[in-house]
C-alpha cells in the first residue's frame, strides 16, 4: 500500500502518470520485501550474526537507496 503511495508521489513530482507511479511502487515494494527477506535470512545463516545486525544494515541500504532515487528526480 505505501509502496504505491510513494510511487505515485514520486511520479507526480516528476510530472508523470500517477497510475504508472503507483503500479511501479507496488511492484517495487513487493519485490523488495521478498528479495530482502531472502537476502537477510541467507546473510544471517552465512555470517552467523544476530538478525538484528543484518536488519540494521538492511534498513540503512533501504534508506540510502530511497534517498538516491528521490534525489535523482
Amino acid at each position: 500500500m505505501l509502496g504505491g503511495l510513494s510511487g505515485a508521489c514520486v511520479a507526480v513530482s516528476g510530472a508523470q502518470s500517477i497510475a504508472l507511479g503507483a503500479i511501479c511502487g507496488v511492484a517495487g515494494g513487493i519485490a523488495g520485501a521478498f528479495a530482502g527477506y531472502e537476502v537477510r535470512t541467507r546473510l544471517v545463516r552465512a555470517l552467523k550474526v544476530p538478525d538484528f545486525v543484518i536488519a540494521l544494515l538492511e534498513d540503512a541500504v533501504a534508506i540510502a537507496g530511497g534517498l538516491l532515487i528521490v534525489s535523482r528526480f
